[in-house]
């Protein structure tokens, strides 16, 4: 029973698309039910119905894996515990997962979903009228996708949890069997010649018309926060094994 938990926006979807085409396999991605596989909304379990629905799974002689929750990470992994369940921080390149990050919201915004754009504002604008830069609609969408990714995974790394690398996850068989003990003699298609990749989270023309954020200035003035920890995405890239 494995739980690779992420804020999301680090291939969490491809990396599920390959778990699912292995026999015996239930995978969980992007939900907070873990019976129904229903989107996080209505009807979500607790971290710990979830992580019983998991086990109970494991019993049925299944093997549950749970990718992208958005489980509070310490909440996740507690319920974990209980159950024997290995809890693992999958993370990707920060400065990538922000981008990534960064587009979703952007086109959200730009699609007018005002829940969305309301709560990137309440996110980004603060950070960056303290740090002196402009709050232009990009710069405030860019703040709040480096707090989102960078505070979960931040989040993650104070439980000690292993980190995955979905870059590491993707290029070398060794490190994705063992992230989600896969069976030596069961044969992983993406491994053999048929490479799964599913791209989300893109639109490259809306963010085109809506203009660049200043990068290079959020990212080397604002810090990333989460549990009483304030510290720069270089630093925070370092910890989670990027140099």
């Amino acid at each position: 029973m494995i739980v690779a938990d992420s804020i999301g926006f680090a291939a969490t979807h491809t990396i599920c698309g390959i778990l699912s085409e292995l026999p015996g396999f239930e995978v969980s991605h992007g939900s907070q039910n873990f019976e129904t596989k229903a989107p996080i909304g209505p009807g979500s379990q607790s971290p710990a119905a979830f992580a019983r629905s998991m086990a109970e799974a494991a019993r049925a002689g299944r093997h549950p894996v749970a990718v992208h929750t958005n489980f509070p990470p310490q909440a996740m992994q507690a319920a974990c515990l209980a159950e024997g369940i290995t809890y693992r921080l999958l993370v990707r390149a920060p400065q990538a997962q922000i981008e990534s990050c960064y587009a979703w919201i952007a086109k959200k915004a730009l699609d007018g979903d005002a829940a969305g754009f309301l709560g990137a504002l309440k996110v980004g604008l603060a950070p960056l009228q303290g740090a002196q830069i402009a709050a232009s609609l990009p710069n405030v969408l860019y703040a709040f996708a480096l707090q989102h990714v960078c505070g979960f995974n931040l989040m993650g790394l104070q439980t000690g949890a292993e980190v995955l690398r979905m870059e590491d996850l993707l290029s070398e068989e060794a490190a994705f069997r063992a992230a989600f003990e896969v069976p030596a003699d069961c044969a992983i298609p993406h491994f053999e010649g048929e490479e799964k990749r599913l791209a989300s989270h893109r639109s490259k023309s809306q963010l085109e018309a809506l203009g660049a954020p200043e990068r290079e200035v959020i990212l080397a003035r604002l810090k990333v926060t989460a549990g009483g920890i304030a510290l720069p995405v270089s630093d925070l890239a370092q910890r989670l094994g990027y140099s």
